[in-house]
């Protein structure tokens, strides 16, 4: 990474990311040589999972390449250039979290597994709950689980950027962390933290 200073390493703080980041890209080698991505809703335990088809250009492409590279973001606020300068467009920029992995792709196939998985997904994206767990014995499953496929991307490397206003000074750091702070939006405290967090390290 060119900019060291935005290199995340922690293993710790990259699988946070994964774990709470909504929507990830995965990109795979398409038939004619172009790289394909797509976007996935997802869940992480020490791999990627998701859940898809078991047809169309995705399926057919992992079945014969499963080399994959996947990339999350699990925070992202964008930062006017007015809060360093009233004329100079260029301190314009974004604050984020990001990770990026590669590995193999593989289709699970045992059906207590998938249903794990899926049932994994409706509780990271209907926390609330309202639905019958899946379970391969279960009726109301039965011909979707034979339909649906789930897949996992075994994770090889995994490289983080985590984006934290670095580069600009203390004073910036610290008028950028304010102005978070009192506009409130849902991750402005997230990441007026990260921030701040920057100082002391």
């Amino acid at each position: 990474m060119r900019r060291k200073e935005f290199e995340a390493r922690e293993r710790e703080r990259l699988e946070e990311v994964l774990k709470i980041a909504e929507i990830g890209c995965l990109t795979f080698n398409g038939p004619d040589g172009w790289p394909r991505i797509t976007p996935l809703n997802f869940t992480y335990d020490g791999r990627v999972l998701w859940h898809g088809a078991i047809a169309g250009e995705r399926w057919e492409c992992l079945q014969k390449d499963p080399r994959a590279t996947f990339s999350a973001v699990s925070a992202e606020v964008y930062l006017p250039s007015h809060l360093i300068s009233e004329e100079n467009a260029t301190g314009a920029t974004v604050a984020f979290k990001s990770v990026q992995v590669r590995g193999r792709c593989q289709t699970i196939s045992d059906p207590q597994e998938k249903c794990a998985i899926l049932n994994a997904l409706m509780g990271k994206y209907q926390p609330e709950g309202r639905y019958r767990k899946v379970t391969p014995e279960d009726p109301l499953y039965a011909k979707v689980l034979n339909a649906t496929g789930v897949f996992a991307l075994g994770i090889e490397e995994m490289t983080g950027k985590f984006k934290f206003a670095q580069n600009k000074t203390e004073e910036d750091r610290k008028k950028i962390a304010s102005w978070l702070l009192a506009r409130g939006l849902p991750a402005d405290r997230v990441m007026a933290e990260e921030i701040l967090g920057t100082l002391k390290r």
